[in-house]
């Protein structure tokens, strides 16, 4: 008997029952983690009957999630310098003096011909005076395009950009664009565009770089957990008959405190709840608990 062909067999045998049991288990954990059409229909009605509209589709996975490390971006000197250019198309003439934002805050702020831009550690906020300047936008297209080529100025690539809007009145649009971390949204990165007739009036960019992934992967409430939650939490909050509409779901990362770590803030897996009057709920995926906290972190 060949024993060296017969070895080489049951290695192929094993091989391919590995990858079998491999797909099998694959399969399994998938379905576990799957929101089935049953589920939703159950959450649906049970919201109708409490006077909320689920008006979106619903996260269809829900795998456990890490917990995930993340630090202000801290702009150099140079990237300043390409910044204002690109704006200010020189670096002369400038006016440059230093202001308190919030308590513990302060930004460097460059200043011409009614342009404003101010950088701090992890942000950056950007300004015009608009008075007296001609109108250049007269539909939502003309504001997206934009804010997308203001993005673009600032070395964003789009793609990799959630974009979320909102028009609050005729002739002005506000606009919302998160960056993601392999396909989650990071709620404290993010840039604020608010887009009048006349041009940009103010934009503000919060950026986060993700530093690295800590703990282990915790399982996470399902999408129909969360919203039982948040109707059960909704209603203490605000106890009315009127008809609530729920336009989107999505899940991602928010900062819980201004506690900091040697690599940064921790920041934990979150579901945001959006209302179609513009309102936004955080739930922490973990417990199903509101967070009555914004997006926004002091640096």
């Amino acid at each position: 008997m060949n024993w060296a062909k017969v070895k080489n067999i049951l290695i192929v045998i094993f091989l391919i029952l590995n990858i079998v049991l491999a797909y099998m288990n694959y399969q399994k954990n998938s379905s576990i983690y799957t929101l089935t059409s049953q589920q939703e229909s159950n959450i649906k009605k049970l919201l109708y009957e409490n006077n909320i509209m689920l008006y979106t589709l619903l996260p269809k996975q829900y795998p456990p999630m890490r917990k995930l490390i993340l630090a202000p971006v801290i702009f150099s000197e140079d990237e300043k310098d390409q910044i204002i250019k690109t704006f200010f198309n020189t670096n002369d003439g400038i006016s440059i003096y230093i202001e308190k934002i919030e308590p513990d805050i302060i930004q460097t702020v460059y200043k011409k011909d009614g342009k404003t831009i101010g950088f701090s550690d992890g942000r950056i906020s950007y300004s015009e005076e608009l008075n007296f300047k001609e109108q250049v936008i007269y539909s939502k297209e003309d504001a997206k395009k934009l804010a997308d080529n203001f993005l673009k100025k600032m070395d964003y690539n789009l793609s990799d950009l959630k974009v979320d809007f909102m028009e609050e009145e005729k002739g002005l649009y506000r606009f919302l664009y998160y960056e993601t971390y392999k396909d989650s949204y990071i709620y404290n990165s993010y840039i604020e565009i608010l887009i009048r007739a006349e041009g940009i009036e103010y934009a503000d960019i919060y950026k986060m770089k993700p530093v690295k992934y800590t703990e282990f992967s915790r399982s996470i409430y399902a999408p129909d957990e969360i919203l039982f939650g948040f109707m059960n939490q909704f209603k203490k909050i605000e106890d009315n008959k009127s008809i609530i509409v729920i336009q989107k779901i999505d899940i991602g990362y928010l900062i819980e405190s201004d506690k900091r770590t040697d690599s940064g803030w921790e920041a934990i897996p979150y579901y945001r709840i959006t209302l179609a009057d513009g309102r936004s709920f955080f739930l922490n995926a973990y417990t199903s608990k509101m967070s009555f906290e914004n997006a926004k972190i002091q640096f």
